[in-house]
């Protein structure tokens, strides 16, 4: 059984998405969730969300640290969809994003830039949303918000 789980590993790093759901079906632990940086927006199945905030030269940054099996790569860019009474959606700074693969969560890492007015901060500090959807090329990652 073991020869078979590192031949499902090997095809989830090549990008096979039944190999990384037989592979990484493994829950997080308590302890791996601690060692993400930012504070955790949401939570899914398979992994989360994190967020940090950064000012630079008066724009206001949110560094946003993505962890699930599914891989992401696009050079299109990815929108972040805050959905409640009302939606707020974000653009990533960058067009081009992939995703690392972790050893540490058995699961991929990508870590993603957008650029926030003070108005979109504050809705998300408020936290008047009760999930937010990853958009990227035709897929979509929904994670739910934990109060």
């Amino acid at each position: 059984m073991k020869l078979f789980k590192s031949v499902d590993k090997v095809l989830a790093r090549m990008g096979s998405s039944k190999a990384t759901d037989r592979a990484y079906n493994e829950p997080l632990t308590a302890e791996k969730i601690k060692q993400i940086p930012g504070e955790q927006l949401a939570a899914s199945e398979a992994g989360g969300m994190w967020a940090g905030i950064q000012e630079l030269n008066g724009y206001v940054f949110m560094e946003l640290i993505v962890l699930d099996t599914t891989k992401i790569k696009t050079f299109k860019g990815v929108s972040l969809t805050f959905l409640g009474d009302t939606e707020l959606t974000l653009e990533s700074d960058n067009k081009e994003v992939n995703s690392e693969f972790s050893d540490l969560f058995n699961r991929w890492l990508t870590q993603i830039s957008f650029e926030i007015s003070k108005k979109d901060l504050n809705y998300i500090k408020r936290k008047k949303y009760n999930q937010i959807q990853l958009d990227f090329k035709k897929k979509s990652l929904m994670f739910e918000v934990k109060k």
